[in-house]
């Protein structure tokens, strides 16, 4: 439980260092989808002691991806996300619980495509107004994430 606690805090402390929020975003989802195919890989290899540790900490920044949206102002985004995180965390816990190489990978495809679409707005999002609410958008970062 330690080990799990020091990786999410080390992935805190990198990002804290970027100074766009939405970036600090696409860092945990770069993460995730990391310790999820490193999951599959460990399945493939036999070695569940690694896969128990990879899999728990893309399963932490999975549950802090959950746990920072803001579903009372983020509107449909919000809910859309959340219930594609409930997803992914059923389904590496039955990955993990199988084992499964397979639907470890599918949650790690699962979430590529939001780990680019997030990567696209951060790129055209200057640092300082990346969690700003534009008049009339509930999609913004702040809206989602409160």
């Amino acid at each position: 439980m330690h080990n799990r606690s020091n990786g999410i805090a080390s992935y805190g402390r990198i990002a804290n260092t970027e100074t766009n929020p939405l970036k600090q975003i696409v860092m945990l989802y770069d993460g995730a989808i990391k310790f999820l195919n490193l999951s599959a890989a460990d399945i493939d290899a036999g070695d569940f002691v690694a896969k128990g540790e990879h899999s728990n900490r893309a399963l932490d920044i999975v549950s802090y991806l959950q746990s920072i949206l803001d579903l009372q102002n983020g509107g449909d985004v919000a809910v859309n996300l959340d219930n594609l995180y409930r997803s992914v965390r059923f389904l590496i816990l039955r990955a993990s619980a199988a084992p499964d190489a397979g639907l470890m990978r599918r949650a790690a495809e699962i979430l590529a495509p939001m780990r680019d679409a997030w990567e696209t707005n951060a790129q055209k999002v200057p640092a300082a107004s990346a969690f700003e609410v534009p008049k009339g958008s509930e999609t913004s970062a702040v809206a989602i994430f409160g």
